[in-house]
């Protein structure tokens, strides 16, 4: 199974807050119910050379893959793909 996680820096390191999992063709998000109802709600959005584009939890790999480019700033941060 592909997953990432998603850490928030704390003042004793860092905590995992999320796993986004993917489960057949969506993913599930297990871990803070607010970080889950905000990705499932208002997705996250990618901007490239082809314009702004949004992606959400039922468009399974590619939301994975835009995690670490959505969450990269000191405060929150995702992993890479990784798999179980």
């Amino acid at each position: 199974m592909k997953y990432v996680e998603i850490y928030r820096l704390e003042k004793d390191g860092q905590k995992k807050v999320a796993e986004c999992q993917l489960e057949g063709t969506e993913v599930k998000i297990v871990g803070d119910p607010g970080m889950a109802l905000m990705l499932s709600k208002e997705g996250i959005i990618n901007y490239s050379d082809a314009g702004e584009q949004r992606f959400f939890p039922k468009d399974g790999e590619k939301f994975l893959e835009q995690l670490k480019f959505y969450f990269r700033s000191g405060y929150l941060n995702a992993s890479e793909i990784k798999e179980k």
